[in-house]
């Protein structure tokens, strides 16, 4: 490696050659403690007087190409996309659901000091579809423990206490990382982006706990909004779970990111996020109507079931499937929603520690199950001809608002059902039998 410095004239062919913004392929760097790889792929930001190229890398890495040591090549056809949401399902589609995943949130990462507008939409774009097609793919890093200390000892899961604070405390320090970084130039910062990032990274759940946390901490501080202060009030915490999940940015910027984090929760449905797994109607068991659910590739599962009529409204159920049908056992008794749904997702946790793969739903498990054959998986049990899709790609809410009455016999959502029944409870006679009237704990 030379040590000469380049000359005034070589520096000015470099920017000619590399203006900002353009897409560089890395060939060659000679530094054996970099993370960069050859094909690695990154956006010219400036060059310096020195001939480095400063480049924001897709993987997050801000490592500059030097002059004379390290060789990138210029991206002459590189796809372009119109859309941030063109990027994801191309993305999906050369490298599949899991990698794309990755590859997106690095790219979402990369663009936190971007100045440019359309780059910012075009983040925006990404983030919504992404979030759209990974709603219900449960990630049990991404679940927080949902029980104090003392009850995770009774119920001998300490460590899952353990493990979920210490990534509310990572989440914390990773919302102020990605403040700081999100500064582009002096008192200006891309906070929405910063959120995306850190969404992706620990998912809404765990980021809106630890804002409300910091914030219920600073009730009477004037700094911050009444609305944001009365947004974090309505959180129910575990009990010294966030305790050590201090944020240490400014009032101002923490304001602001977490007036972005809640549109961006608003903006995807809110509602969907509470509980892994996914909305079901249609089944009852033992008077109990199966309302959401979550399989897993071994033909096992847990749901949650609603009887606004019995003692106990709610129950936890684990589940296995056969043959195409699910046998349900080992229900959970609750009178309050809070306490099946903490039951449901301390169960999931448990189960998928062992790194059991969720499936979309169980019709998937089902298939499995009767098939025996994971390429013969389809949506149709059997292979069954399915019906046609008479749409015309019209979704759900738009047939609603364009023609009500062909729907006009739908179900509400899951969640509209629960909190009817728990505000309107129905008149119900005791129960006689061991399903009305069982403990929260397991039979």
């Amino acid at each position: 490696m030379s040590n000469r410095l380049p000359s005034k004239e070589v520096v000015a062919r470099l920017r000619e050659q590399y203006p900002v913004g353009t897409r560089v392929e890395l060939v060659s760097m000679d530094d054996p403690y970099s993370k960069l790889r050859p094909g690695d792929k990154g956006r010219v930001e400036f060059v310096d007087d020195t001939g480095t190229l400063h480049t924001a890398w897709d993987n997050g890495s801000q490592l500059g190409v030097v002059y004379g040591a390290d060789h990138v090549k210029k991206i002459e056809d590189e796809i372009k996309y119109d859309t941030g949401a063109d990027f994801w399902r191309d993305t999906i589609v050369c490298h599949g659901l899991k990698e794309a995943v990755g590859i997106c949130g690095r790219y979402l990462s990369a663009q936190l000091i971007t100045q440019s507008i359309e780059e910012r939409q075009f983040c925006r774009e990404l983030f919504m579809a992404m979030t759209e097609d990974t709603i219900g793919r449960t990630d049990p890093a991404k679940l927080m423990y949902p029980y104090p200390l003392e009850k995770a000892n009774e119920r001998m899961e300490r460590s899952y206490y353990r493990d979920s604070v210490g990534r509310n405390v990572e989440c914390a320090r990773a919302i102020d990382n990605a403040i700081n970084a999100s500064c582009y130039k002096t008192n200006y910062y891309n906070l929405e982006i910063a959120a995306m990032a850190v969404i992706h990274e620990y998912g809404f759940n765990r980021v809106n706990a630890v804002l409300a946390r910091n914030l219920q901490r600073y009730e009477s501080d004037g700094r911050y909004s009444h609305g944001n202060k009365d947004w974090a009030q309505d959180f129910t915490l575990t009990e010294r779970a966030f305790d050590d999940a201090y944020l240490k940015a400014h009032s101002i910027l923490l304001e602001d990111f977490t007036k972005y984090t809640r549109k961006l929760y608003d903006a995807v449905g809110a509602e969907r996020f509470l509980l892994p797994g996914h909305a079901e109607s249609g089944t009852v068991v033992q008077g109990y109507e199966i309302v959401r659910s979550i399989a897993f590739d071994d033909q096992r599962g847990f749901a949650i079931g609603l009887n606004p009529n019995a003692v106990s409204q709610f129950v936890t159920w684990q589940f296995t499937t056969e043959n195409g049908r699910r046998d349900f056992y080992w229900g959970h008794y609750a009178d309050e929603l809070a306490n099946a749904a903490n039951n449901y997702v301390a169960r999931v946790m448990v189960y998928m520690s062992d790194g059991t793969r969720e499936v979309p739903n169980h019709l998937t498990a089902a298939e499995v199950s009767a098939e025996q054959n994971y390429n013969m998986i389809d949506g149709s049990i059997n292979n069954e001809k399915s019906r046609l899709d008479l749409t015309d790609g019209q979704t759900h809410e738009e047939l609603r608002e364009l023609a009500p009455e062909t729907l006009a016999d739908e179900k509400p959502s899951v969640l509209e059902r629960i909190q009817d029944a728990r505000q309107n409870p129905q008149p119900h006679t005791p129960s006689v039998g061991p399903e009305q009237g069982a403990p929260e704990e397991e039979l």
